[in-house]
């Protein structure tokens, strides 16, 4: 059962895989939001790879809606479906305006800009979806059967 104390947001108590947080969007989410991932893949009983990953993963996502929006809040959700860890960030911003080209990938070396593609490393392209309520930027984790 995952609970969401001390988080405000929606109730996670109805899905034994479904993890959600809602943190006020500021630097300090960040290292909050990690923290909730790594404790729902520890209840969920994943592999310290995959944990490494969520944790790679939910940082950039959420450093992305904190610095690159204006939201006041972001949310983390996490959930398990048919072997496919779906990790979700979603905030009250809007990274790109409607119609705006974006920019080609970061160089190598780049201090910043290069957040989405660490994302598509480890889960595939992610998905992002701004609606008039905000921004929600998704990706996937392939999990591998365990093997004992």
């Amino acid at each position: 059962m995952t609970t969401t104390s001390p988080c405000r947001g929606p109730s996670t108590e109805e899905a034994p895989f479904r993890a959600v947080c809602t943190q006020e969007a500021t630097a300090s989410s960040v290292p909050f939001l990690r923290r909730f991932a790594g404790a729902a893949v520890d209840r969920w009983e994943l592999s310290g790879d995959v944990r490494e990953a969520v944790a790679i993963v939910v940082a950039e996502l959420v450093t992305n809606a904190v610095v690159h929006t204006t939201s006041d809040d972001v949310t983390l959700c996490l959930h398990i479906r048919d072997g496919v860890l779906r990790i979700e960030v979603r905030d009250q911003g809007h990274w790109w305006p409607e119609g705006h080209d974006r920019p080609g990938p970061a160089p190598a070396d780049a201090e910043c800009g290069r957040g989405l593609g660490i994302v598509a490393a480890y889960g595939g392209v992610p998905a992002v979806r701004t609606t008039a309520a905000g921004t929600t930027v998704s990706t996937d984790l392939r999990l591998l059967p365990q093997t004992a």
